[in-house]
């Protein structure tokens, strides 16, 4: 059994995902998106099932080691809302928050993140201006905490089938910078949605706060304000 389970490992090696490669942090490190579609191809050896945002965490930061660059130990981050801190160079460090998604009919132009950040105050507060000053101030205090976002979206047909392709992708906390010159009305709603300005873009994203579940959702997030790192495209060759 160990033979077979280790020819099927050795298998979904054999044959490399096809991967698009952006000259970005990620993309230019030579090895790292080479070691992270090498993960993907081995998961994908015994399973079907995406890579979910807990293997996604780990794949993350055993590329990051791999390539020799300084990573908190799990668990270690006592910033709120940073999963990982990674060293690049002497120079460099990045506070990351990490999101994963696997639903189904993603978007090709637009991400979408269902939970930024629990918020239970959402439930509580009654007044416009008490709802902007709870939101200005979570916000700020994402930005000076998380540089940006990296989701790993696996795009598949339905439930049951393999994912066709994965995307690796950085959004900017800056996105929401645009939040602070948002007016009083904007927040006049129970669970307001507000539009977030960025780089020229009267809508690059939209913020919504959700009084049902007490958390911050972002919605239709340009794509084109983000960074896209890499793609990797699974074909039949692939076998869960």
């Amino acid at each position: 059994m160990g033979e077979r389970f280790l020819a099927r490992i050795i298998d979904s090696l054999s044959s490399p995902l096809k991967a698009e490669i952006s000259e970005t942090w990620l993309g230019q490190t030579p090895g790292w998106t080479e070691y992270f579609g090498l993960t993907i191809s081995v998961h994908h050896g015994t399973t079907t099932e995406p890579l979910g945002l807990v293997g996604f965490e780990v794949a993350f930061r055993n590329a990051c080691e791999a390539v020799g660059w300084t990573v908190d130990e799990p668990g270690s981050a006592t910033q709120r809302f940073v999963d990982m801190t990674v060293q690049t160079n002497e120079e460099t460090k990045r506070k990351l928050s990490l999101k994963s998604t696997a639903a189904l009919r993603l978007s090709a132009t637009t991400a979408h993140i269902s939970k930024l950040t629990e918020a239970a105050w959402i439930q509580d507060v009654r007044s416009a201006k008490t709802r902007r000053n709870h939101t200005l101030d979570l916000f700020r205090q994402y930005r000076e905490a998380v540089d940006s976002i990296i989701m790993l979206r696996a795009f598949r047909t339905d439930r049951t089938s393999l994912p066709t392709k994965y995307q690796l992708l950085e959004i900017p906390t800056d996105i929401f910078a645009s939040l602070d010159d948002a007016p009083l009305e904007a927040f006049a709603a129970d669970g307001p949605t507000i539009d977030c300005t960025y780089q020229g873009a009267p809508v690059a994203a939209k913020v919504s706060l959700d009084r049902s579940d007490a958390k911050i959702t972002v919605k239709q997030i340009k794509l084109s304000a983000c960074t896209l790192h890499a793609e990797w495209s699974i074909g039949n060759s692939v076998r869960g």
